[in-house]
This record gives C-alpha cells, structure tokens and sequence, in this order.
C-alpha cells in the first residue's frame, strides 16, 4: 500500500524509471486485474468530449455542403469554325487559340467560378452551311455570345442571322466590311477597306509605285479588299486595272490566267501586282505570272500572311527551278507577326508553341484576343449561369460596344486594344516578306504614330522620315533583325543584383546604320566600351553586323521565394537616339523556331551549355521585343516630347535561373534539423521536477540558435522590406518550440499539484502534436514551391 506523500511509492509513477503511467496504473487502490470499477469522468474528460464532438460538427458543416454541392453552371459560348472543306486549316487555327486561352482561363477560375464551355459548330467552309448553323445556334438559349466563321464567305451570311436574334457575334479573322454593319456583330481584326488603304501606301510610298494592277476573286473578301485598294490608291497613283479570277470558291479558270498575264505585262510602269485572293487561287497565279517571266512586286491580303502559305511558296517547283521567283519580291499584309511580339504575347505564344507545335499564325492570336474579349464582356455584363437570356445577351453587347478607347480596352497578345467605330480592332498592317520558308516583318514598315506622341507633322514631312496618306502620318519604321545567342552566364552576385554574361549579338537590317547605335539601359560595368563587329557582311541591300559582348548588368531579383526562387537575369538594349517610330528590333525568326535545348548551349561550342553559376541552374532563355517612355529628348530637336516622352524599342533577352534547393537546404537547415530533433526528444523526458529547467534551457536555446542560423542563411540577401520563404519556416520552427516551453512550464504545475493523469494526457499530446504540426507546414511548402 502506498500512503500519501511517502517518497517510496513514487517510483510507480513513472518519474525514476522515465515510464509514464497507464491509466490503469492510477486505479483507485484495491481495484483488482478482475472487476474493475467504472472510473468517473472527470472534468477534463468531459471537456475533451465536448472538444471531439465540436470538431466533428465543424467538420462536417464545411465538408457536408462542398460534397453535396452541384457544379458550377458553365457559360456557353458558340465557336463555329471550318472543321472540314477549304477552310479546316483555318478554321483548326482558330480552334487552337481559342481552346488554348479558354482552358487556361478556367484553370484560373473561369468566370465568377463559373467555367467556359465552348460549343462547337463545323460550317464546312460553305455559306449556307454557315447560315443553317447560326439560325441553329440562334435558338439554342444556352448561348451568350458567339465567336467564329473564319471567313468573310460565311460570316457575311452567318452575321445577319446572330444580328436578327440578337446575340453578340465576334469574327476573329473575317476581314470584309460589311459584317460588322449591325451593332451586334465585332471582329478582332481589322476591315478590308483598312488593310487595303495602308496597301496602298506601302506600294506607292515603300515600293515606290506609280501604278498598279489588282487580281481578286470574286467574293466579299476578294471585292471588299480590291475595292478598299483601288480606292485609296487612286489618289497617288494609277490602277492599271482590276481583274476578277474565278468564282468565290475556285482556282481560276485557264482563260482568266491570260487576262491576269496580259495586264500584268501590259502595264507599262511595270508596277506591283496585289493579290486579292485566298491561298490556293493566289497560288495558282503567282505561279503562273513568274513561269511567264512577270516579275514584279506582289503584294498579297492578310489570307496570304501565314507560315503555310510561305513554306508553299518556298517549296513549289518554280521557286526550286528559279530560287527567289516565288518568295522574292513577295509581300503579305498581317494584323501581327510573331517575330515583333511583346513580352506577355511572345510568352502566350511560347506556351501556345510547346503545346501545339508551332508558333501561333495571325489568325490563332485573333482568335485568342476574341476569347479574351468575350472573357471580359461577360464577366462584365455578370453572366454566369448556363441559360442566356435576352437581357443577358444585351447586357454582353453593351459589354463589348463600351471597349471603344484606349482606357477601356483589354490586354491582349497585340497589347491594349479596342473596337474603333466600325466596331473592329484599331490594329496597324504590318508587312511581311518570305525569309528561309518563313513570313517575317519586312525591312520597312508604315505605322502610325502612338497617340502619346506629340509628333511635329510637319517636320518629320520635311525630312522624310513620315509620308501623309488619306489623312494619316505614317512614320517610316526600320525593322532590324536582331538576334542574342549566350554563351556563358556566370557571377551572379544577389546583394548587388549584377550578373556577367558573354554573348554574340547580332543586327540585319536595310538603311540606315543608326540602327546598331544601341546601348544597354542596365550595363551596370562603366568601364564597358564597344569593340569592332567580329563580322561584318552585305548582300543586296542588307547589312548583317555581328558582335561579341562580356559585360556585367544589374537585374531586379525577387526573393520573396527564397530558396525555392527562380530570378530572370535580363539583357535590354535600345537605340541611343531613334524612337520606336523610327527603329523596331524584332527577334530573328530562327531564333523563335529554336528549340529551348538548344538555346541553353553556348554560341561558341555547342557542346558546352551556358550554365557557369554556382548554385544556380539555367532553366530557360527567352527573347521578345517591347517598349519604354522616356522623358529626355537627348538633345534632338527633331524629337518633340510627348505626354509620356519619347518612346523607345527595346530587345530583352530573358534568362531564367534556379538556385539549386536541395543542397542549399541539406547544408543551411541540416542544424536546424537537429535542433528540431533534440527539442522533440524534451517532450519525452520524465515527470519530474529535476528535468523541467533543463527541458525549458534546452528549448530556449533552441530558439535562439533558430535565430543566429535565420541570420546566417539570409546574410547573401540584400536588404529587402518583406519576409521570404525561408523565415516563415524559421518563425514557424520558433512558435513551435514556444509552445514547447509552454507544454514544459505547464506539465511543471501539473506536476507540482499531482495531476498525473492531466500530465500523461499533455506530454501524449505534445508528442503528437509536435510531429503533426512539422508535416503540416511541410505539405504547406510542397503546395506552394514544390
């Protein structure tokens, strides 16, 4: 028997022999092995009843309703393409970069938590097809809006049906006026009569065109783009004449060739020949026009301005018999080429890239920038549930018709944009010309000037740096092609955000050599001064200077993920003194084909990779092309300032690198590991009073060392005003052995009062917990840097 504070009866406690007494070890005396006596519930008991049944109930309150919830209604949205007939390559064009956009949307949350469900709809490239199908879509009341008919054939016949039902209708490629006649009807492109005004002026004042003869087919496009041409051309210049070939569909006919040979032949200032015809028609009388000895510049709509078309044209068997009769001399106007995309629409393209394949055509960003704005019209416009109503359709009409000025419009691969008056896309014509089976941005382009730019009209006139044409300034842009191929990355030195980088730099240009009067906006070496071209080369026309740099930059690092950070070390460079009205740098189109492997191994030996950091892997290297305004004049009085400056191109080359984490990890927290370890093993010291201050030493010390080692891994950061990844581990780690400190103070009173049960029930749950809340934190840091 065992009385009350004798000293003896303590060792079966458990204080001596470190083992923690069972339950039944603190039966009240005389219970025997048979015939236990039902103990009674405590307080503490009941409390942690209660505890268990509150948190079963909480449970259940928030996982019941998630598990008996229903989906989210989708949003329907109509895509009605060309799966089949003529037009399938088109059409799987616009699928791709609709489908692309859509799916990432909805991985994003989609609309209010509600997904985008695309509807499609094949109209076979044919217009009563296209007919039929709208007037099906038109009595489907789950549609809100709909997106397609790739071309103007069968968006003129499909609009007027959406347009009488009133359902918003967005064309992303169909480029003939009259199907944005009706209020519900937008494209996100631009009109024939547009395309064929900056044409015109390209001909006469880049080509320097006199006269000119137009072939098109006879067919909205073909006739609205002729027309939008002979129009505005005729106010410079002569249309020798206009032909018709074929019906709206077909090749043209034997005896309509001869017609299109004799006017070309018989214009006597030879001027260029503009094709308004789809691929295959275009084709079949190029092909012609040059077995017959015509060669003169052709100048072909945005149907002719895709990668298809050129690698046609570089591989028919007139260009293998007479190389540059069918890709020389040849021009295709384009909403947007892939060589001179900004930084976010060359990412979007990249991706689209290494999903599909191949880089987006002109008429896959279109289509994007249709889901994009559909997107934004009914997140507007609050629809979110799976049926459309009148008033819902209304609503996403008003939506679209108000993104009609620069501060309403939506970002987009082609930058901010918005519907002009005719209800399309106020987007500049780029010109594009075959390199290598490639359509590229030609070494000239018109565009017009920025509206921030307050642009002396009359002086750039003067100096003809700027042609007037039908009311419009257009500058004259030179389009260098420029290329950055690393060689080595090395030193990157994170407190002072530098880096030092050795690459080949490359221009090919035509004009001026102004162009190559670049600088590094963020050289960060003083002492860096430009050498000699390591190769310099000329050939018709075209300049071709290549340099080698070594130099150190500085960069923006963000470390707010540190360890787990990846950082971009960029390389910009701008022309010294020409605006981006005057000088583009746009990225050598083999450059954009190059397989990401590829760019990460060395210019000079392609053996060796460009990976020359400690610490840091090279993951990826990206090129594109943007802006930046500028306040400074730089002393050019022929430089008006604007209201945001004077805005310069600029080239980036983007290097991705990522600090190698797991041995940075294994040899910066392996001591804290060890404190972790050692502050658990206190949890399992025995009930007695000679361990509590040794308990409580040992975690105190703990802490502190979590302290000097916190100082210690971050010593290579600069000074940054918030808290990275890794401090939250070690603010973590400092909580939990507080609560340790706290466990041990308590299981002392417990202690101290003779609560043994009490004290078994706190060091059982410490020993749970502790373990418990490591794991959490550890799959709180998989989830999000893992």
């Amino acid at each position: 028997m065992v009385t009350p504070g004798d000293d003896t009866g303590r060792a079966d406690d458990g204080r001596t022999s470190g083992r923690i007494p069972s339950d039944t070890d603190c039966s009240p005396a005389g219970a025997g092995a048979s015939g236990l006596r039902p103990r009674r519930r405590t307080r503490g008991a009941r409390l942690s009843a209660a505890a268990a049944l509150v948190l079963v109930l909480v449970t259940a309150a928030v996982v019941l309703p998630q598990l008996l919830r229903s989906a989210p209604e989708p949003v329907y949205v109509a895509l009605v393409t060309s799966h089949t007939g003529p037009g399938a390559g088109r059409g799987q064009e616009i699928t791709r970069g609709v489908r692309f956009h859509i799916d990432q949307i909805n991985r994003t949350g989609g609309i209010r938590g509600h997904p985008v469900k695309l509807v499609p709809y094949d109209d076979r490239a044919d217009p009563a097809t296209a007919r039929r199908t709208a007037e099906r879509i038109a009595r489907d009341d789950r549609v809100a809006l709909v997106i397609g008919n790739n071309s103007s054939l069968t968006a003129t016949r499909a609009a007027p049906v959406y347009a009488a039902a009133r359902i918003p209708f967005i064309t992303p490629t169909a480029t003939a006026d009259s199907i944005t006649a009706s209020p519900w009807c937008f494209r996100t492109t631009y009109t024939n009569t547009y395309q064929g005004q900056f044409i015109a002026a390209y001909a006469h004042h880049v080509l320097g065109a006199r006269s000119a003869t137009v072939l098109h087919i006879d067919s909205p496009y073909g006739a609205s783009l002729a027309d939008g041409f002979r129009r505005a051309f005729a106010t410079t210049g002569r249309v020798h004449r206009v032909v018709a070939l074929g019906d709206r569909s077909g090749n043209p006919r034997p005896d309509q060739l001869k017609q299109a040979l004799e006017a070309a032949r018989t214009d006597p200032d030879q001027g260029p020949i503009v094709l308004a015809l789809p691929e295959d028609p275009a084709l079949t009388t190029l092909t012609h026009l040059r077995r017959h000895g015509v060669r003169a510049a052709v100048i072909g709509g945005d149907d002719l301005s895709n990668a298809q078309f050129s690698s046609r044209l570089a591989a028919s068997a007139q260009e293998r018999a007479v190389p540059g009769s069918m890709t020389g001399r040849f021009y295709a106007a384009s909403p947007q080429l892939s060589d001179s995309l900004t930084g976010a629409g060359l990412t979007w393209a990249t991706a689209f890239r290494d999903h599909y394949g191949s880089m987006p055509s002109w008429k896959a960003m279109s289509a994007r920038t249709a889901a994009d704005m559909a997107v934004h019209a009914l997140r507007r416009a609050k629809v979110h549930h799976a049926h459309a109503s009148e008033r819902d359709r209304a609503a996403v009409r008003d939506a679209l018709a108000a993104m009609n000025a620069p501060g309403r419009g939506v970002p987009s691969v082609y930058g901010r944009v918005f519907f002009d008056r005719s209800r399309s896309l106020h987007l500049p014509v780029t010109i594009g010309t075959v390199q290598a089976g490639d359509i590229v941005s030609a070494p000239v382009q018109l565009t017009e000037y920025s509206p921030e730019e307050d642009v002396d009209v009359a002086r750039e006139l003067t100096a003809k740096r700027a042609v007037s044409f039908q009311g419009k300034v257009l500058a004259r842009q030179q389009i260098v092609y420029t290329g950055i191929n690393v060689n080595r990355i090395s030193t990157l030195d994170t407190r002072e955000g530098t880096f030092k980088a050795d690459f080949f730099l490359w221009f090919r240009y035509s004009g001026s050599d102004e162009a190559t009067d670049v600088e590094f906006p963020n050289l960060a070496d003083d002492k860096f001064t430009w050498t000699a071209p390591v190769r310099t080369s000329s050939y018709n026309g075209v300049k071709y200077r290549l340099h080698q740099v070594v130099t150190t930059f500085s960069t923006s690092l963000d470390f707010h993920r540190f360890p787990f950070d990846r950082q971009h070390l960029t390389i910009t460079l701008q022309n010294r003194t020409q605006p981006s009205s005057r000088v583009v740098y746009v990225v050598d189109r083999p450059l954009l084909k190059q397989d990401r492997t590829e760019a990460l191994h060395s210019g000079k030996d392609v053996r060796q990779t460009i990976d020359g950091l400690p610490n840091w892997t090279v993951r990826d290297v990206g090129l594109h092309t943007t802006a930046v305004g500028s306040t400074a004049r730089l002393g050019d009085p022929d430089l008006k300032q604007g209201e945001n400056g004077v805005h310069f191109a600029q080239y980036v080359a983007d290097v991705t690198v990522a600090r190698n984490v797991a041995p940075f990890l294994v040899k910066n927290l392996l001591p804290l590991l060890l404190s972790a370890a050692v502050t658990y093993a206190t949890l399992f010291f025995p009930r007695d009073p000679r361990y509590t201050s040794t308990r409580v030493s040992l975690e105190v010390t703990a802490m502190l060392s979590a302290a000097v080692l916190l100082t210690n891994v971050t010593s290579s950061l600069p000074d940054i005003g918030y808290t990275v990844a890794l401090e939250w581990a070690y603010y973590t780690f400092m909580f939990l052995v507080g609560t340790c400190v706290f466990i041990s103070l308590a299981g002392a009173w417990l202690d101290e009062h003779d609560n043994v049960r009490a004290w078994n029930r706190l060091a059982l749950a410490s020993r749970v917990y502790y373990p418990v809340f490591c794991l959490a934190v550890l799959l709180v840091y998989l989830h999000h840097f893992a």
